[in-house]
């Protein structure tokens, strides 16, 4: 009687096994950047859409109302004998209502817009003698100011948060939720008068400003109008959780990106501290800085959208955030 053999199954050897993990770990090592990279790259193209829709959003107000929204109005960081932007409203009060805001029914966040109270200020922010509007922020505002808007959010960020600060100086924020883009507002900064057109370094987004397309004598395609800028900055040491970007807390550097002339500390991703080596991290308050690799993205006031690199010449970059310094601008 014959008898079947049972079969005998060789198992991997220890030797195998290893050699199996080690391939499967040089595949998942040469995959991964591979697939960051086409992250990446969806985060880029979505931040582009960003931008997109401000853009078409700031030429939609540009409609409605004959100018573009101010990057600030009535800015409690301005000495208060600052132009009131309400003329019929009291001198000195102070509202802090970004631009940001103001375009809420264009891109597709009118009932948002609907809560905002505009007899309110934003931030109880208030420290150069102003007085706060209504006596300052109600609970309707500081619930709109804490809204994440996908919008003013760049993918290749960090999840916004929300931060608090109390009183009423330069950074006291209620409920301010963080965001990923500047109003370019050239030489000028909240703590400054409104902006006027005969000063050649002003920017399109001044404190109380209402500026007119037809105004820009740099030319649409040549002039920024708003740029990428990270959330959390460490340009100086012990106080990054200050900074903005605050896409609807209008306190001090929330929602206005600043060029000064002849300062490359400003330049796209320019480290603002010298000992500070971590990339757009070091970035200042104002200044524009991204995650994504070389630049930074920006719209134009034609409504087009463009990746600037970070080794653009300083004088280049301060030349595109005027609207009327008279400089000829290519290759950019």
């Amino acid at each position: 009687m014959n008898r079947v053999k049972p079969l005998h199954r060789r198992g991997f050897t220890l030797i195998e096994l290893l050699v199996v993990i080690a391939i499967i770990a040089i595949l998942i090592g040469l995959l991964l950047p591979a697939v960051q990279k086409v992250r990446e790259a969806a985060s880029r193209m979505q931040c582009q859409n960003n931008l997109k829709q401000m853009g078409i959003a700031f030429h939609s107000y540009h409609d409605a109302q004959g100018f573009l929204p101010a990057g600030k109005i009535n800015s409690g960081s301005a000495p208060a004998t600052s132009p009131n932007y309400y003329p019929n409203g009291p001198a000195g009060q102070v509202h802090n209502h970004t631009g940001f805001t103001l375009i809420l029914p264009y891109i597709e966040q009118e009932n948002l817009y609907k809560q905002y109270d505009f007899t309110y200020p934003s931030c109880n922010s208030n420290w150069q003698g102003g007085t706060l509007a209504n006596g300052g922020i109600n609970a309707g505002n500081t619930a709109v100011v804490g809204t994440k808007i996908k919008v003013y959010t760049c993918p290749s960020d960090r999840d916004p948060d929300v931060v608090n600060e109390t009183g009423t100086g330069p950074y006291s924020r209620q409920n301010a939720r963080r965001s990923n883009y500047l109003l370019s507002s050239g030489t000028y900064t909240d703590y400054d008068l409104a902006t006027t057109n005969s000063n050649p370094g002003a920017g399109a987004f001044g404190n109380n400003a209402r500026t007119k397309l037809t105004e820009v004598q740099d030319g649409l395609s040549n002039t920024i109008g708003v740029g990428e800028s990270v959330q959390v900055k460490n340009g100086t040491p012990g106080t990054s959780t200050n900074f903005g970007p605050y896409w609807g807390s209008g306190t001090h550097t929330a929602s206005q990106g600043y060029t000064p002339s002849g300062d490359p500390r400003f330049n796209i991703n320019g480290p603002f501290d010298p000992n500070c080596k971590t990339g757009a991290n070091c970035a200042y308050a104002w200044g524009y800085s991204s995650f994504h690799t070389g630049g930074a993205n920006f719209l134009l006031l034609d409504g087009s959208v463009r990746f600037i690199s970070q080794t653009i010449p300083y004088p280049t970059l301060y030349a595109l955030c005027t609207k009327a310094g008279g400089e000829v601008v290519s290759n950019f």
